[in-house]
């Protein structure tokens, strides 16, 4: 499974909510949520966008460019 879609299932669960709250808050189908979860699809730069201000996150966070503390890996 990739980064993104560790991070993003981390976060899901962190926060308490489902993938069909997500998909609601995103205005996106449960299916592209389960997809990014899976890994098995990786959302389009505005999705990431929209998780990176729902979640509190950077989109570098999500995509692997750095870690919890911000420092670059």
């Amino acid at each position: 499974m990739d980064i993104f879609a560790v991070r993003l299932n981390k976060l899901i669960n962190e926060n308490k909510i489902s993938k069909y709250r997500l998909a609601v808050d995103l205005k996106c189908s449960k299916q592209s949520v389960c997809n990014w979860c899976d890994g098995t699809s990786e959302p389009k730069l505005t999705y990431i966008r929209l998780l990176a201000q729902y979640f509190e996150v950077s989109a570098d966070y999500l995509l692997g460019l750095e870690d919890e503390s911000g420092a670059k890996t």
